[in-house]
């Protein structure tokens, strides 16, 4: 995979950019998106603050020193960025779901609040939400919501007895991110639309436009 990378925000210290589904945050593995925006700045010292699944798209964000990731790190770690994102989830979701279950030993909360409801071809009744993480667990969204027993569609990992539903890849997208600067201290908000994948579903493309 070579994507275009699509960047909303660049420093000295900082990048904020938006990661495709279908390719790995970092690693060892090839041409990752680290590899690509190593690539685009001619850095090699730029690092990703945190990551997103590999089927996952979204804001990434990306410290340029040491000084930059280890104030994001410790952001992340405090809680006080906001993470926002779009799924589709298996079954009729309540308005409003307030999941409070511990992973990996420590306290983790998601806020999910549903937005639309509809179908994919031969699905079950399915449900377009935004879920807001109140801590940053290892596949926290996926790993509530499959316990709540609304499993995203297309997760291969976290999936309901019965199966996956398949052709589409897992419906996940990162798509709001809200921070202080590092280093500055000002506000900073990245908001977008989810990507195509969700925006081609009319049922979805509705409620996203309104």
């Amino acid at each position: 995979m070579n994507p275009e990378i699509r960047v909303a925000f660049e420093d000295e210290h900082l990048l904020v950019a938006w990661k495709p589904h279908g390719i790995l945050t970092s690693g060892n593995s090839g041409k990752t998106f680290r590899w690509h925006v190593r690539k685009m700045t001619g850095s090699n010292l730029i690092e990703p603050c945190h990551r997103l699944d590999f089927a996952t798209s979204g804001w990434v964000i990306f410290g340029k020193n040491m000084a930059a990731i280890r104030a994001v790190n410790d952001a992340f770690r405090v809680g006080s960025i906001r993470k926002k994102y779009w799924a589709i989830c298996h079954g009729i979701l309540p308005q409003k779901l307030i999941i409070n279950l511990p992973l990996d030993g420590k306290p983790s909360a998601s806020i999910v609040r549903a937005k639309a409801q509809g179908t994919l071809a031969q699905s079950d009744d399915l449900t377009a939400a935004v879920i807001e993480t109140l801590s940053g667990r290892t596949h926290q969204i996926r790993r509530h919501l499959m316990a709540a027993g609304h499993a995203i569609v297309g997760d291969d990992k976290f999936h309901p007895p019965s199966g996956i539903y398949k052709g589409r890849g897992l419906f996940l997208s990162a798509h709001h991110l809200a921070f202080s600067h590092p280093i500055a201290g000002n506000p900073m908000e990245f908001k977008t639309l989810p990507s195509k994948k969700f925006t081609s579903i009319p049922w979805i493309h509705q409620v996203l436009n309104q």
